[in-house]
């Protein structure tokens, strides 16, 4: 005969506040100013907690730590989507907040997978039918993505660098700035020249540093440069002719960071 199964542990609003230590009286703050959703079923007059709903808490308390507001940080623990959790701080424009929020997010998932998931999706989001409306938003959600970025450190002592260009005419300088920090997070020096990089600029700085590789990334319709003095040329971007002999062209991060450390 199969024995019916053990209850889900659960605890009172004082235990858990001492298994997380925190004071009662901040936890009954916080569920009164912003209704935490609790995933244990509520059955009696006093509050039950149960294992996700610690872990719920745990995370909110870590995130107020690393300087999230506790608004925000509530929403993104107990439920809230990420990409839901930045925009609502950006649309405020708590800078500071979303700055906050992408180092958290690239603490816990490096750095392709909070671009990939996180940045480009918000970006995005704000490139809708109200994006006229938007521009102030973009940018502040450019700089806190930038500032993110810039901290993760370069590496040292990682051989020839691979130098990374937007091409004459092009400023938009965030899926370098992500490559930088992802090459960085795989242990490869990269240099980053900024936007609208001339050719000639573009010659003379292979010339000063020899690359290992240089990318030069393209948002609007481009020409591929003349051949350059550098092991690899990538080009990156939606800018670049299709064709065959054309230089490599990774479609995605990820892909980029493979192709730049193979073979290193």
């Amino acid at each position: 005969m199969n024995r019916p199964a053990a209850p889900a542990a659960t605890w009172t609003a004082g235990a858990v506040a001492r298994m997380v230590g925190l004071p009662a009286s901040t936890l009954r703050a916080w569920h009164r100013r912003y209704e935490l959703p609790l995933a244990t079923p509520q059955t009696g007059s006093h509050r039950r907690y149960g294992q996700a709903d610690v872990h719920a808490l745990l995370r909110m308390k870590e995130l107020i730590e690393l300087g999230i507001s506790t608004e925000t940080a509530a929403a993104r623990a107990f439920g809230a989507t990420d990409v839901a959790t930045l925009l609502t701080a950006v649309r405020r424009l708590e800078i500071d907040t979303a700055t906050a929020l992408l180092d958290a997010h690239l603490a816990g998932h490096g750095v392709a997978g909070t671009w990939e998931h996180l940045c480009r999706p918000a970006l995005t989001a704000l490139a809708g039918p109200d994006a006229d409306h938007c521009i102030d938003l973009v940018h502040g959600l450019s700089w806190a993505v930038a500032a993110a970025l810039h901290r993760v450190p370069a590496p040292v002592g990682a051989g020839p660098p691979v130098l990374l260009a937007c091409a004459e005419g092009d400023r938009h300088t965030l899926p370098l700035e992500a490559l930088r920090a992802a090459l960085a997070e795989h242990g490869r020096a990269a240099l980053f020249l900024g936007p609208s990089v001339p050719a000639m600029a573009l010659r003379d700085a292979v010339d000063r540093t020899r690359p290992a590789a240089v990318v030069l990334w393209s948002s609007r319709p481009a020409t591929p440069p003349r051949p350059i003095r550098a092991a690899r040329l990538v080009l990156a971007g939606p800018g670049w002719p299709e064709g065959a002999g054309q230089p490599a062209r990774p479609a995605t991060l990820g892909e980029a960071v493979a192709l730049l450390s193979a073979g290193t």
